[in-house]
């Protein structure tokens, strides 16, 4: 694991199980206290949590997250091997699973793939603090 927290900036390679999603959870609750961005924790979070868990349930390992302090947000990008993108679904109303896209754009400013050619895709999302409407 690297941790760059004095740039701001911090990577983590993943186990390639289940317990992925977890352990980048831990990294990023350890680390944006730090960084004065607590009060983005619950919808990075949620980032965290669905573009892990898409990447173990539908990449290719090895996997590894970084997350990188944007202006007043935070970037997260998941890296996998697997070079196909991500895509959006209809999850029907009894459905489990299928609507993890969903709710990363209901909490990102933006989001993205980006391909990196012989090397699988980064899927990533920037969660900025909600306007504060004055």
């Amino acid at each position: 694991m690297t941790n760059k927290a004095e740039s701001a900036e911090l990577q983590v390679e993943l186990p390639s199980d289940l317990t992925a999603a977890g352990a980048a959870r831990a990294e990023t609750r350890r680390v944006l206290p730090g960084w004065r961005l607590g009060a983005l924790l619950d919808p990075v979070l949620l980032v965290v949590s669905e573009l892990v868990g898409n990447a173990v349930r539908h990449g290719r390992p090895p996997f590894d997250m970084r997350l990188r302090k944007a202006g007043e947000g935070v970037r997260v990008d998941v890296h996998d091997e697997e070079p196909a993108e991500p895509t959006l679904k209809e999850a029907g109303p009894d459905a489990e699973s299928g609507r993890g896209l969903l709710l990363v754009n209901a909490v990102a400013s933006e989001s993205g793939v980006d391909q990196i050619e012989g090397d699988g895709k980064v899927v990533w999302a920037r969660v900025d603090p909600e306007p504060d409407g004055t």
